[in-house]
């Protein structure tokens, strides 16, 4: 990349959709160079290019902010600070929980919206109906916090469900199974680069572990509330988590994993296996 910036000889836009407050000494001295040999640098929020003044020592005049805006205004969401839990609904997402939490920040944050993106369990709506979606629905208006709550009751396909997390600022997933051994919801949020708080599965404390995320207790409304605010009030943690999230998410996307099921089969293969006939199947 340096030899390319070097051999130039028209001008250089370069956009770093990652800024790590702290990043490796090869790092910061790439980051420095391309930003030198560069005519203008472009980052996505004012907290990045804090970041790239501070801890790069880049120019301000050359760094342009250019949000990626056009989800929320694809979705009508330009002044809103948008959560969101998505999935199949069912009383396992402990969504009611965070549907409590905006009780302790709507008074400061009247703008906050919360996201409940999916259709209810087909085996939920076949035994209990939308019991679980209902109540809910209740809880917000008790709480009064209607406007802050937005069910978004349909399955969407992968393009329209992208263009809901791109618009997110805050994923949530105060899940109540302690013993969760997985969440394609959680792994998909990290794909878009966003800022997750999780209830401590055996799931989520891997995952986010080395500051992709942020863990709040079980079936606490409080403490889901102070990490959102922890996040929202704290640009530069949120930078690092986002951050963190699209550089752990380059290894786990579908292409990735399918690699590495490859090279399992590829091993599998190599290994040999014990081929046990089976006894002939009797005609009479």
């Amino acid at each position: 990349m340096l030899d390319l910036c070097k051999n130039l000889k028209v001008p250089l836009v370069t956009t770093f959709h990652t800024v790590l407050p702290n990043p490796t000494v090869k790092a910061r001295q790439i980051v420095r160079e391309i930003s030198q040999r560069s005519n203008r640098v472009v980052v996505t929020i004012e907290s990045a290019a804090k970041i790239l003044e501070k801890h790069f020592g880049v120019d301000t005049q050359k760094i342009v902010v250019i949000r990626h805006g056009d989800a929320k205004d694809e979705l009508g969401l330009q002044r809103r600070t948008v959560l969101a839990t998505h999935g199949l609904i069912s009383s396992g997402k402990g969504i009611e929980f965070a549907i409590r939490a905006l009780s302790y920040l709507v008074k400061d944050r009247p703008n906050l919206l919360y996201m409940v993106i999916g259709e209810t369990h087909p085996e939920v709506r076949k035994k209990k109906g939308e019991t679980y979606r209902n109540k809910l629905i209740v809880l917000a208006k008790e709480l009064r916090v209607t406007r802050n709550v937005r069910f978004v009751d349909r399955y969407m396909c992968d393009d329209e469900l992208s263009v809901h997390l791109q618009a997110v600022d805050v994923y949530l997933a105060p899940y109540l199974a302690r013993d969760q051994v997985s969440s394609g919801t959680i792994t998909l949020a990290l794909g878009h680069g966003k800022a997750v708080i999780s209830t401590p599965t055996i799931f989520a404390k891997e995952i986010l572990s080395h500051r992709r995320g942020l863990l709040c207790k079980f079936a606490n409304a409080r403490s889901i509330a102070e990490r959102i605010e922890e996040t929202l009030d704290n640009p530069l943690l949120r930078q690092e988590l986002e951050a963190n999230a699209s550089m752990f998410a380059q290894g786990v996307g579908w292409a990735r994993v399918a690699e590495q099921y490859g090279d399992v089969f590829r091993s599998a293969m190599c290994a040999g296996t014990t081929v046990v006939e089976a006894a002939p199947v009797s005609e009479s």
